[in-house]
């Protein structure tokens, strides 16, 4: 019995002696350490899915609020581009509009010069060809008679230039297409050049308030905004260079008194400082600064008519 009982015992020595082992004590624990082991892989792999399956299911959630959200940005982002697109098309139309009615007026200039015999030379530079022109006081003074030129106010200091700037009220970036000049209330405002008032009154949609708008000769008009609530001239009156057509107020949206004043040719808008400080001291500095007027084909259809002029003025008066 003793040999039958060796048998199945398993004897491990070290140098702290030997130790029996009967081995179905052995085969049972290693049983014991392998249930244990997967029961501990089975709670561990079910906490692990657990996690796992929270997180899919918070990611389907945001994936859910982030799709609802590019549904709601797509519909709001084609409603944008739909307006910018209308905006787009109306605005190529206007400047279709305005350009065309520019080279309907350039066409009937370059027609007068064609037909007065006066043609450019194209091989020399502009400013080259009116540097060369020599203007009398008498030709210079027709040009300030019907070309906006000169101060308007009594005093000219500019509160706000001509260009991009932040709206003082609406708070936005705009183009200014004029230049606002400093004054008190009701100081007068006097006509650059000769003209016809093309409108005086109350202007809502613009902003300006009371409004004054002088068509001159040649293309170019000049507009008055936030003026005084009485109107000095109407609409169809003709004035004369230095005429006083209005007085200044603060109308319209205006933070206070001043004169918001424009100067524009076929519609473009030009730098009206440039007009403002125009004299006989200067004459040819406007031909180099401000390039979007055809200069040298109103000179020459200006200096044709002083020339019929003087010769009207020549001519012997009939007994």
């Amino acid at each position: 019995m003793k040999n039958i009982r060796n048998r199945f015992t398993i004897t491990i020595s070290d140098i702290n002696g030997s130790k029996h082992y009967l081995l179905h004590q052995v085969i049972k624990k290693i049983i014991i350490y392998f249930v244990l082991l997967v029961v501990l892989l089975i709670v561990g792999g079910s906490l692990f899915i657990s996690i796992l399956m929270k997180e899919v299911s918070s990611l389907e959630q945001r994936k859910e609020i982030a799709k609802k959200e590019y549904i709601v940005l797509k519909e709001n982002f084609g409603k944008e581009y739909k307006e910018l697109q209308d905006s787009n098309a109306l605005l190529k139309e206007k400047i279709d509009v305005k350009t065309k009615e520019y080279s309907e007026i350039q066409e009937k200039v370059n027609n007068i010069e064609e037909l007065i015999g006066l043609k450019p030379d194209i091989t020399v530079e502009l400013s080259d060809r009116l540097d060369k022109i020599n203007f009398t006081s008498k030709q210079q003074q027709i040009f300030f008679d019907n070309i906006p030129s000169g101060a308007v106010l009594p005093q000219t200091i500019i509160n706000t230039k001509f260009g991009w700037r932040i709206h003082p009220i609406l708070k936005k970036r705009e183009f200014h297409k004029g230049v606002d000049l400093k004054a008190k209330m009701r100081t007068p405002v006097r006509a650059p050049a000769d003209g016809v008032v093309e409108f005086a009154g109350f202007h809502k949609r613009s902003g300006f308030g009371n409004l004054v708008i002088i068509d001159h000769n040649y293309g170019f008009k000049t507009y008055y905004g936030h003026l005084y609530k009485k109107m000095v001239v109407k609409m169809g009156q003709v004035v004369k260079k230095g005429d006083i057509i209005a007085y200044t107020g603060s109308s319209g949206l205006s933070t206070g008194p001043h004169l918001h004043y424009e100067v524009r040719f076929v519609s473009r808008a030009l730098n009206p400082i440039y007009f403002l400080r125009w004299n006989k001291l200067n004459f040819k500095n406007i031909f180099k600064k401000e390039k979007r007027v055809p200069w040298e084909s109103l000179v020459k259809i200006i200096n044709y008519r002083f020339q019929i002029q003087k010769q009207q003025s020549s001519l012997p008066e009939p007994k």
